[in-house]
């Protein structure tokens, strides 16, 4: 698992106040505390009894989701893994009907890996992928 200090950079953006390196720090440097707090200091209307009484399995099951996806994103690619992680999100949150499902995931997933293309971030194919077309980078 890397962390947002090992993204590798170019030679260029190595000494620069902003890279590649910036969001996910900044993030993980905000997110933390925010969440905590929230976690917390519920709201002066927020009784503790009622946090015990949410429907706490869908939001474990996505983290779990969310830590599969993680594991094998470098074994099966951004595609498929992503693909996969969707089709296991919306099941998630009680969608039932495959077509829809898939209707949705599949424009979505390319789209998306488009998108991170064109913003010059690279996804490797995985190494599925890499084995399955013979490819040898040992």
């Amino acid at each position: 698992m890397k962390i947002a200090g090992a993204i590798p950079l170019d030679f260029w953006s190595e000494e620069e106040l902003f890279n590649a390196r910036s969001l996910p720090c900044a993030i993980s440097a905000a997110g933390i505390p925010i969440s905590l707090l929230l976690i917390m200091l519920p709201s002066a209307e927020t009784h503790w009894r009622a946090v015990f009484e949410l429907h706490w399995s869908p939001a474990l099951q996505l983290l779990l989701a969310m830590s599969v996806y993680g594991i094998v994103f470098e074994y099966l690619g951004f595609i498929v893994a992503t693909l996969l992680f969707l089709l296991a999100g919306f099941a998630i949150f009680g969608e039932r009907r495959p077509g829809l499902m898939l209707v949705a995931a599949l424009p979505l997933t390319p789209g998306f890996w488009l998108l991170v293309e064109f913003l010059g971030i690279y996804l490797g194919p995985g190494e599925l992928f890499l084995s399955w077309v013979g490819a040898d980078y040992s």
